[in-house]
């Protein structure tokens, strides 16, 4: 029988546990150590090394070794602590950059030249410990409940599920941090008439993590939560390094940050390695001891070659007044959690510490300085409590359960049975056992729908209140904008840092009936225990309803968002005539409708062919007047002239008929009918035509700097089709689409050009 584990998915440490009679920490790697480092490298050969060994040896894999890519999961390229990370190359020597083929804000990890998502770099993480766990259990592991900061978005557990899927993982449950932790601390062994106030106090390696949970016997209510997802032991790390940087630069009338910035990669590397190893042997003897001495030996010198040792001794006083304002900010971080959720602290019976940072002695000092030692609990080890609890929560849910309606099993986390089709969404979505745990989830964030008025101002509109019970559901009425209007779009945000909005959603009503301005649209929202935002939509004046798929961060947030940025493009385009607008449009209600119809995974390449669809009805806006069914016969013959080897066999066998058919019909019905047929066959094939229009515009250009650019954009794109890197090839053509327009605004037209390159397909 399979097993299932709990997993602490941390900044700087992961760990895994498992409960059969007791709970049990995993150990991990080849020395069997509790804590196994959220590290992963890449070796010379290109193959992944994850945990404690890589990092040790940081000199041997660096640039190309990872922490705290927790940090970047779900998160965007523009947010300025993201740009920070990507500044500080001392503590994050890879890469940070755009995702390739991604959207404008998602963000990519680089190792020897290769891009990777957070999502897989946490992966390589997460496949390790589940091999360990199999390793050490003996058995196939199968299901894991997974912890995630309190304070996780939408993306950001999408992005944790996702994860969690390349390392075949199904999980069960994503259980908030400090839920787990409240777990571990045995709250769930309170017999039924007792009941406890927790707030959880997670200070881990990469966040700070608060939580409020009324507890009682083995059922748990989050009644809160608050922390900052940018506070942290790495952050205490940097404050004693620029300390000890400063010292030494202070004693040697040097600038120490710049002499290691000069140095050879393979000395910086090596130094950066030594010294990160004193940073941490510092802060944890710093817990220990009264002082520590940093020292690191033989790897600097000026530029006179005289040798400038690292030897710094820190006192604990020193210690603590560095950090002492970011102790600080965790206790003006609980206050504002206890104002906000109206929990006076009397009320509190107990704060619980949990993660790494929790153990310095100036946390607990401060906090039984402010709110009474009575009321501070730590365990023996911290830093496994949220594993510990994850897999207690994991060992009560099973990976299947009873469905209440037919009494079939099911998988654990089904929203329908599938023998009996009821809907058992929250219904199963735990076993609790005897000893087991119930957990009553409630919302981390408020969540908002943008709506605009006729001048186009943006507003948002809350519709889901944070600390609600999960699942949630609620309905509200908007109105269209517009006489007659056909597409809707559907943006979600979620509150963030300083008051904020984040987008973590966009999807598009297709609205099929001719209804006047300002016709009631009934929105019905609903948030499941994992906070996944879904969205239903009633028309009021026809009755009918429909699904508006929304975007969860994947190949279909990219494909939606290039939706809704195109058709803004092409809207504020005075070149495009209204009716090429109208056309536009129509093709683009035709992609919103087959997204609509697909039900297809977020991951799918299905939204790749969805978007090129939508980069071609953009690049056809620009074509200049034709009879429209002549212009669907010059795309075809197009597509089959230049790229007929790339084209389905029976596709191509379709293409030839339909075409003889069009030249043989004689009235502009007959005409009208086989257009639409071939419509419905190239309309598969934006990618090549899109690439083609660059073919069009190096042959007919008259500017011959324009001609040759288009000419080497398309000898690349048809370099990528011969590899097959399909994505590269969107990738080429995304990055060079302004060519296509300094073509259309130069007055060239795509019309005659489609006839003329007809013979030619020697670009």
């Amino acid at each position: 029988m399979s097993k299932t584990i709990g997993i602490d998915l941390g900044t700087t440490n992961s760990v895994v546990a498992f409960k059969d009679t007791t709970v049990k920490v995993v150990s991990t790697g080849p020395n069997n150590e509790d804590l196994c480092r959220s590290c992963v490298a890449m070796d010379p050969s290109g193959s992944f090394v994850v945990g404690n060994a890589p990092f040790k040896n940081w000199k041997k894999y660096a640039p190309n070794i990872v922490v705290s890519a927790k940090r970047l999961m779900g998160g965007s390229i523009s947010d300025p602590e993201v740009l920070k990370m990507k500044a500080d190359k001392t503590s994050y020597p890879y890469g940070i950059t755009k995702l390739s083929g991604g959207t404008d804000e998602s963000v990519a990890i680089v190792m020897q030249g290769k891009q990777f998502t957070p999502e897989q770099i946490s992966a390589e993480v997460l496949r390790q410990l589940k091999k360990d766990a199999e390793v050490k259990l003996g058995d196939q592991v199968t299901h894991a409940v997974i912890t995630v900061p309190a304070y996780f978005n939408e993306k950001q557990k999408a992005a944790t599920r996702k994860a969690a899927e390349l390392a075949g993982l199904k999980v069960q449950r994503l259980l908030a941090e400090p839920t787990a932790a409240a777990i571990s601390y045995g709250a769930d062994k309170m017999s039924a008439d007792e009941g406890k106030i927790f707030l959880v106090y997670d200070f881990g390696g990469g966040t700070f993590d608060l939580s409020i949970l009324v507890a009682s016997g083995g059922n748990f209510i989050e009644s809160g939560t608050g922390g900052d997802r940018w506070l942290g032991g790495d952050d205490i790390d940097r404050l004693v390094s620029d300390y000890v940087l400063q010292q030494v630069s202070d004693k040697y009338e040097v600038d120490v940050k710049q002499i290691i910035e000069s140095l050879s990669e393979k000395k910086k590397y090596a130094f950066q390695g030594e010294f990160k190893t004193e940073i941490e042997n510092a802060k944890k003897a710093l817990s220990q001891s009264d002082s520590y001495t940093i020292s690191v030996y033989d790897s600097l010198e000026t530029e006179d070659i005289d040798p400038i040792d690292i030897e710094v001794c820190i006192k604990r006083a020193q210690f603590e007044n560095l950090i002492r304002p970011l102790v600080q900010r965790t206790l003006d971080l609980i206050d504002i959690l206890l104002e906000k959720t109206q929990y006076p602290i009397d009320t509190i019976d107990n704060i619980l510490l949990v993660g790494g940072s929790s153990c310095i002695p100036l946390v607990r000092q401060m906090l039984s300085d402010k709110y009474g030692k009575e009321k501070i609990l730590s365990s023996e080890k911290p830093m496994l409590a949220i594993a510990e609890g994850a897999a207690i929560l994991s060992h009560s849910m099973g990976t299947e359960v009873e469905c209440p309606n037919c009494g079939q099993v099911i998988p654990v986390g089904s929203d329908e049975c599938p023998h009996c089709h009821a809907s058992v969404a929250g219904a199963v979505s735990s076993n609790v056992q005897d000893g087991g745990v119930s957990v009553s989830f409630t919302t981390k964030h408020k969540y908002f729908i943008e709506t605009v008025d006729e001048a186009e101002n943006a507003d948002y509109q809350l519709i889901i209140g944070d600390n609600e019970v999960l699942p949630n559901e609620v309905s509200k009425k908007f109105f269209t904008l517009l006489e007659n209007q056909k597409i809707v779009t559907v943006k979600l945000f979620s509150d963030a840092e300083n008051n904020s909005k984040q987008l973590i959603g966009i999807g598009f009503l297709s609205l099929q009936d001719n209804l006047p301005a300002h016709s009631p649209l009934q929105f019905t929202f609903r948030l499941t225990e994992d906070e996944l935002l879904c969205v239903r939509v009633k028309i009021v004046a026809t009755g009918k309803s429909q699904d508006v798929i929304i975007s969860r961060g994947n190949k279909d947030e990219h494909c939606l968002i290039e939706i809704n940025k195109t058709m803004v493009e092409v809207m504020n385009n005075l070149d495009v005539a209204d009716y090429k607008k109208s056309e536009f449009f129509s093709k683009i209600q035709e992609v919103i409708d087959g997204i609509s119809a697909s039900a297809i995974p977020s991951d799918s390449a299905k939204w790749t062919e969805f978007e090129n669809a939508v980069k071609l009805a953009r690049s056809l806006s620009l074509v200049k007047d034709e009879h429209n069914n002549e212009g669907e016969a010059n795309i075809a013959k197009f597509l089959l002239n230049i790229f007929e080897q790339y084209i389905r066999p029976e596709d191509v066998v379709a293409l030839e008929r339909e075409l003889k058919n069009f030249d043989r019909a004689s009235s502009p019905m007959e005409k009208n009918e086989i257009a639409n047929k071939l419509h419905e066959i190239t309309v598969h094939y934006g990618l090549l035509l899109n690439g083609g229009m660059f073919a069009i515009v190096a042959e007919n250009a008259s500017d011959p700097d324009l001609a040759q650019k288009a000419k080497s954009v398309f000898s690349q794109f048809m370099s990528a089709l011969h590899a097959h890197d399909i994505s590269r090839a969107n990738n080429i053509l995304d990055s060079n689409v302004h060519l296509l327009n300094s073509f259309a605004q130069a007055g060239s037209g795509f019309t005659t050009a489609f006839t003329t390159s007809l013979g030619r397909s020697d670009v």
